[in-house]
């Protein structure tokens, strides 16, 4: 938990849904930077922990002409917009029906403005989409959002198709408008799904459990890194916490051997998931062992948070609320999440951590976004060691 650092109440969040704010350094002349003092509160929905910054009186004038910036030139770093989002397999009696949420899924995804997306319980199962038309859920999830540009990287080896048995759920989008897949070289894969038994042996629960990985870039040089999607075991017992345990520990050995195996060595990290797991049930945990490892958690590390965002649930249950949709988002000081984004490398480093929470006027879910019993979790990422120029990519 970050130190508080005066904050200010949240205000109500609007109807419309706005996406993360964009914190790229830029050099503003003069009058525009008056103009954003007067308006920017405005148009922003959320409530920064910083100290409250008085807002000038300024006199109008005749006019105004400003040649020359007034503001020098700040080092921009590239970044990128990561989420995770469980979406609540189609089988899930506690949300509503796939077919009465499949929109607000699209909407959320669609309209978040993440570069990538990490998605837990995308599913084999079959579902109706547009036009009465059968196909599998992961299929559907990838038709709602193929047209704001989402798409899934090219597997190019597959532990969970064929012949394997797995329990379909952890699966990556990108967006293809930004984001590009890598061709490695000497044609070495750089997408695959696997079992989490490939990363390490002796599990019981989480051992079927599919999980997703890519390498990837963006088109703004932020030079390639790699992507993993997971999607842990939710058993609450002594053995479904060890399971937990077991993959936070060897998940970095099996990464960085990938990287090696990739000749992609150093290759920097973001692992994106539904880890079911949160400090206070499970202080060893996946998270823990991650840490130690040298992953560093976004929610932990963002420059920047927000009260509410920072404060909510990352799901919907407590132990008075088992119904995985109440009409208001879950709050405390002390969160439940089970919904993380961790990353590691030389020169990565997190600005924004927000909970994305889309409200109507009195605090209650605007529905229309609303579509899973999880809320999606967003940061922002900089590539600090940024490289110039993307390498060579393959189009999925």
């Amino acid at each position: 938990m970050g130190k508080s650092r005066g904050r200010r109440a949240a205000p109500k969040p609007p109807k419309e849904h706005k996406a993360l704010i964009d914190r790229k350094h830029i050099t503003l002349p003069i009058f525009i930077f008056i103009v954003a003092l007067v308006v920017g509160p405005a148009a922003s929905n959320w409530s920064n922990e910083s100290k409250p910054v008085g807002i000038p009186t300024i006199s109008p004038a005749p006019t105004l002409v400003v040649t020359e910036p007034s503001l020098a030139p700040l080092p921009v770093s590239p970044d990128l917009t990561f989420a995770t989002y469980n979406i609540a397999k189609p089988t899930n009696n506690d949300v509503p029906k796939w077919s009465k949420r499949r929109a607000a899924i699209a909407k959320t995804i669609n309209e978040s403005h993440s570069d990538v997306v990490g998605i837990q319980e995308a599913t084999a199962a079959t579902v109706t989409g547009d036009n009465g038309k059968r196909l599998t859920h992961w299929s559907d999830v990838q038709a709602l959002t193929a047209p704001a540009g989402y798409v899934a990287p090219k597997v190019f080896e597959n532990h969970c198709g064929g012949g394997y048995t797995c329990i379909h759920s952890g699966h990556i989008l990108f967006n293809k408008k930004t984001i590009s897949q890598v061709k490695l070289s000497a044609g070495l894969p750089s997408a695959g799904q696997g079992k989490l038994s490939d990363i390490t042996k002796g599990l019981k629960y989480a051992k079927n459990r599919e999980f997703s990985w890519a390498y990837l870039e963006s088109k703004n040089g932020t030079g390639p890194f790699l992507a993993i999607s997971v999607h842990l075991n939710n058993e609450k017992n002594k053995t479904g916490k060890a399971d937990r345990a077991k993959v936070g520990a060897a998940l970095t050995k099996w990464a960085e051997e990938l990287n090696s195996k990739s000749k992609m060595k150093n290759t920097p990290m973001v692992l994106m998931g539904d880890f079911n797991s949160y400090a206070k049930r499970e202080p060893k945990g996946l998270a823990y062992q991650l840490g130690k490892d040298g992953w560093t958690d976004s929610y932990n590390s963002a420059e920047d948070k927000y009260q509410l965002f920072e404060k909510a649930y990352t799901t919907s249950y407590t132990k008075g609320n088992r119904s995985g949709w109440p009409k208001k988002p879950i709050t405390s000081g002390n969160p439940v999440r089970i919904d993380y984004i961790m990353f590691k490398g030389a020169g990565l480093r997190s600005d924004i951590y927000a909970v994305s929470l889309k409200l109507n006027d009195d605090g209650t879910f605007d529905n229309s976004y609303r579509g899973s019993d999880h809320m999606m979790v967003q940061t922002v990422i900089h590539f600090d060691n940024a490289s110039p120029a993307p390498t060579t990519t393959a189009t999925p």
